[in-house]
């Protein structure tokens, strides 16, 4: 199985460094041999799960044809950024495709103007699935907000959804820690933002499930031992997700739509069939 890191786009070095984001990960935007990219790197304050989490989102979104900026895994040397806080080490980072495009914001037009409106049920289903706490995610300790998470790349007179910066699906703490049998039990929906809410109909949100349940565990142990090995995921630990995500999966068919339907009880008009 061909996976999707440097198929479409691939850079082979950096030739300077624009700035550094502020972001938990504090990537660098950088211009490459192919045009500008955002670098996720080894040493960066979230550590390696967060580059990890970020192969393994972009791979995985692509099974629900999910749009993502291209995105490889490309070798660098140490660089020094001016910034005493950044600490870039040489090895395997995350590059992805700088793209020019808008970010979600309450109360959004773009959405109206989606050239697949199904994509957004996808995204719901697939922020479930892998746990994505980088977009939305309400919760007891809080609701998490994040906008700029989700980019509108200009289609011709329609807009397309993309999806970026997975950082932290997974796990909050480590891959390792939490990727357990309650990882693949827990019943909460992520990635509900109210501007969602008018477009989820039941059928697109059955057909994402039965997507991502159709997936082989084979094909996920693929995708889950794709990592460079400096990353530090053991193969154990990869074929250990591979599995939780392949039973998550299944489970979602249970209670996924129901929970979503039932936060939006109030808006239901027109969304049954």
């Amino acid at each position: 199985m061909e996976l999707r890191a440097g198929a479409n786009w691939r850079p082979t070095r950096i030739e300077r460094v624009n700035r550094v984001l502020s972001t938990s990960t504090k990537p660098l935007h950088v211009m490459t041999d192919k045009g500008a990219a955002l670098v996720k790197y080894m040493g960066n304050r979230a550590g390696l799960d967060s580059l990890v989490s970020e192969l393994l989102a972009g791979e995985l979104a692509s099974k629900l044809e999910l749009q993502t900026p291209d995105f490889a895994i490309v070798d660098i040397p140490s660089i020094e950024t001016g910034d005493p806080f950044v600490t870039v080490q040489p090895g395997p980072a995350f590059f992805s495709r700088w793209e020019q495009a808008q970010s979600l914001a309450p109360n959004s037009r773009l959405l109206a103007s989606l050239r697949r409106p199904a994509d957004v049920s996808r995204l719901v289903v697939f922020d479930t699935w892998i746990r994505n706490k980088d977009r939305f995610a309400d919760d007891p300790n809080g609701t998490l907000l994040n906008y700029d998470n989700i980019l509108f790349k200009a289609d011709i007179r329609k807009t397309q959804l993309l999806v970026i910066d997975h950082s932290h699906a997974f796990a909050e703490t480590s891959l390792e820690a939490e990727m357990d049998d309650d990882w693949a039990n827990e019943r909460v929906v992520y990635g509900l933002f109210n501007e969602f809410q008018p477009m989820l109909k039941r059928r697109d949100v059955k057909s994402a499930i039965d997507m991502v349940s159709a997936l082989d565990v084979e094909e996920l142990r693929t995708i889950c031992q794709s990592p460079p090995a400096q990353w530090g995921i053991t193969t154990g630990a990869a074929d250990r997700m591979a599995e939780l995500l392949s039973e998550r999966a299944k489970l979602m068919s249970e209670w996924v739509p129901d929970a979503i339907f039932a936060q939006m009880e109030l808006n239901l008009d027109g969304k049954e069939d």
